[in-house]
């Protein structure tokens, strides 16, 4: 039988989390709009230079462009660590970021995830996301990797 208590709040977290990339996935605004708080520095940063929102008009445009956009960007996150402390917790997550242009190609990459949550009338909402694909580099074997890319 399995357990049917209270999620423990870092299970909270990364559930509010994926729920929140599905609705990016799936393009659907008010699904996104509805898992970020309405703060007014909310955050949200992604790659490219022009994929970046502060406060809920620009995330509103932000979310409204994307979901326009032909093709689709799904994460599967390979490894995750959530860390709460009473109404404020913060994720990171990295995986394979699959992106498909809608026109037959199809790109898989490496991405990190960052993002800070707020509990707000008992919800944990996104004020901060930043996502990226990271280079690869080759570090050289006779420094720390700290700075050197």
């Amino acid at each position: 039988m399995g357990y049917c208590g209270a999620m423990a709040p870092g299970d909270e977290v990364w559930a509010a989390f994926l729920a929140l990339d599905e609705a990016f996935a799936a393009g659907d605004v008010e699904g996104v709009l509805a898992r970020f708080t309405t703060d007014e520095d909310l955050t949200l940063w992604r790659s490219a230079l022009e994929e970046h929102a502060v406060g809920p008009a620009e995330l509103r445009a932000f979310v409204v462009r994307m979901a326009g956009l032909p093709g689709s960007f799904t994460i599967d996150y390979e490894s995750h660590r959530v860390t709460a402390v009473g109404d404020v917790a913060w994720l990171n997550a990295e995986g394979t970021g699959t992106w498909d242009d809608g026109a037959g190609t199809v790109k898989q990459m490496p991405h990190r995830v960052t993002a800070v949550f707020r509990r707000i009338d008992g919800s944990w909402k996104c004020h901060t996301r930043n996502g990226s694909q990271p280079r690869v580099v080759k570090l050289d074997p006779g420094r720390s990797g700290a700075g050197t890319s």
